[in-house]
């Protein structure tokens, strides 16, 4: 026995059934669909058969048209397609944006596409499921998503090749990738060897781990003098830690990684812990703001 839809889709008034592939029976309205997508338009403007073909092509005395997705997918699908009266479903699985997006795709249904595209550049599925967000987007030729999906991959440690074939990336995003990542790690990297952006912030003077004042020890590393000072030990200490980070992760989140260890340590300063951690705090968002411009500078060099 087949199974029936749950609302909307079991509407007694409807005018016609989708069948899904699990056998699960949507009632819906042909006017819906046809506004929704060229596909059923162009289908329902075809001659109509006579009421003695096969029954099976009827149910409840309604026309049945089979689809290959499933109850899951469809539900989903239609509900996109409906007024506003029935809620959007909610696309937080990677595997729904996928199917819904190609269901969406085949059936011609450009709004539906728009609103799915959307949905799977949410900040929530980026973060958890970048490499697959890529995948998808390389799979539909999504080039905007595709980059966007990449951009969030520096987020985490760097996926091994074999993890990035099991997602069926082509080699050439492979490889794309990769150097992405390179150069995105290389671009962080200077940042931490080469202070030249902080000291056009006019942000570097106010920091107290560059005051001659101040009692603890400072670290002689050229990397970091500024207007001929070195900073604290603790500043120095965290930026060497900060900057190895950076390469494996090239993201704004990496800047807060040693942030406490620092901070614990400028507190043992009589000087410096007065304002290390609202200072601290401030650098590191400076630092951030000036990490997203140069990591935004480098593109993904792939052909999807």
């Amino acid at each position: 026995m087949p199974g029936e839809a749950k609302a909307p889709f079991n509407n007694a008034k409807a005018d016609i059934i989708l069948c899904s592939s699990d056998n699960v029976y949507f009632r819906v309205f042909r006017c819906m669909l046809a506004l929704s997508s060229p596909f059923f338009e162009a289908m329902f403007d075809l001659p109509r058969p006579s009421r003695d073909h096969c029954k099976d092509e009827m149910f409840d005395g309604l026309d049945m048209i089979w689809v290959s997705e499933n109850s899951r997918t469809l539900d989903m699908l239609l509900r996109f397609c409906y007024p506003a009266a029935v809620k959007d479903p909610g696309l937080e699985d990677i595997n729904d944006v996928e199917q819904v997006l190609e269901a969406a795709m085949k059936y011609g249904m450009e709004d539906v596409e728009e609103r799915v595209r959307k949905a799977m550049v949410t900040p929530s599925l980026l973060e958890s499921s970048p490499v697959r967000v890529l995948a998808i987007a390389c799979r539909f030729s999504l080039e905007p998503e595709a980059r966007t999906a990449a951009r969030y991959s520096l987020h985490h440690t760097a996926p091994t090749h074999d993890s990035l074939a099991a997602e069926h990336l082509p080699n050439n995003v492979i490889q794309g990738l990769v150097a992405y990542r390179s150069r995105c790690g290389q671009a962080a990297r200077t940042l931490c060897d080469n202070l030249d952006w902080l000291k056009k912030s006019q942000t570097h003077s106010f920091y107290e781990w560059w005051t001659n004042c101040c009692p603890c020890n400072s670290k002689a590393d050229v990397r970091y003098l500024i207007h001929g000072t070195y900073p604290r030990e603790w500043w120095a200490d965290y930026m060497d830690k900060t900057s190895i980070a950076l390469e494996e992760s090239p993201c704004g989140a990496v800047l807060t990684k040693n942030l406490e260890e620092a901070v614990e340590r400028a507190n043992g300063c009589p000087s410096c812990r007065r304002r290390a951690q609202d200072q601290m705090v401030q650098f590191t968002k400076t630092f951030a703001r000036e990490l997203d411009r140069v990591i935004a500078e480098i593109t993904l060099d792939i052909a999807i």
